[in-house]
């Protein structure tokens, strides 16, 4: 049987690079935001994107794997137990950017977004985006990190302090206690992390009923239009973990998400390959904006 699930965007937007160091308490959305290191107050950086729950269907169950077809998302979630974790590495890909049209991607680890009534995620992750050519400005890639509790804003860390560059090793994790997340990125490469709690303050609370490892196309404005894909070649996630065991573990049901064009999967933007033997690593090929 297949199901149908929509997502409701969150208005969550790209913040600036250039913005001014906050370092307050600062409660929005339902959110009593504690940061842990200093972040960038709201303000546009690449325009319109929001990051959304999984639009998709899951179109077949076979050993175990759960396939699925969304506009926005390819990569893993796994479902089944009450996640308390979620964690997964990855090397960031560089945007190859040949138009003159906004083009972004993002690649993240959290919970919540899969399930057909959810419409949270906690999740953190970083872009490889594709700026607009501007009269003689062409346009250019641009990567940073953020965090996001949709449908709360999306956070950006400051690049004076946290600069992400392609080919850079991360780290990501979002943990949960009660109504405490905490959202975790470290770039060992550039020699930082970053760590935030929140505290969710209204009710229900988010479910916590699914992990994911995804690369998304976001999508803008009120009806959430998935935006073009920005070139990323291929990212590959690595120690990806759910309540500290592989995604496919015993009790679990992992769905492997194409991004696709079309509901049943043909003119896929992105493919997702199986889990590898230990259940903790897994490849996204970019394919088409």
């Amino acid at each position: 049987m297949s199901v149908v699930r929509r997502g409701i965007p969150g208005p969550g937007r790209r913040w600036s690079a250039v913005a001014i160091v906050a370092v307050a308490t600062v409660v929005s959305f339902g959110l009593a935001s504690t940061p842990v290191q200093a972040v960038t107050t709201p303000g546009p950086i690449v325009g319109g994107g929001q990051h959304a729950p999984f639009i998709g269907t899951s179109t077949s169950v076979r050993s175990g794997t759960s396939s699925s077809v969304s506009p926005n998302w390819a990569g893993f979630a796994a479902t089944g137990a009450p996640v308390t974790s979620v964690a997964g590495d990855w090397t960031q890909p560089a945007a190859t950017c040949p138009s003159t049209k906004l083009q972004q991607s993002a690649f993240w680890v959290g919970i919540d977004g899969f399930a057909a009534t959810d419409h949270t995620v906690e999740q953190v992750g970083t872009d490889a985006d594709c700026t607009k050519a501007l009269k003689k400005v062409p346009s250019h890639p641009v990567y940073y990190a953020w965090y996001e509790m949709v449908p709360g804003p999306l956070m950006t860390l400051d690049l004076a302090h946290h600069p992400v560059l392609p080919g850079d090793a991360l780290s990501a994790s979002v943990s949960v206690a009660g109504s405490v997340y905490t959202l975790s990125i470290s770039d060992p490469t550039e020699s930082w992390s970053y760590s935030i709690n929140q505290t969710v303050t209204t009710t229900p609370l988010p479910s916590n009923s699914s992990a994911e490892w995804i690369a998304e196309a976001p999508c803008s404005g009120s009806t959430c239009k998935v935006l073009p894909l920005a070139d990323f070649g291929a990212v590959t996630f690595s120690g990806a973990a759910v309540n500290g065991g592989p995604v496919n573990a015993p009790g679990l049901t992992d769905h492997l998400i194409t991004m696709s064009k079309k509901k049943t999967g043909a003119s896929p933007k992105a493919s997702t390959s199986p889990l590898d033997g230990t259940g903790h690593s897994f490849t996204i090929n970019w394919l088409t904006n």
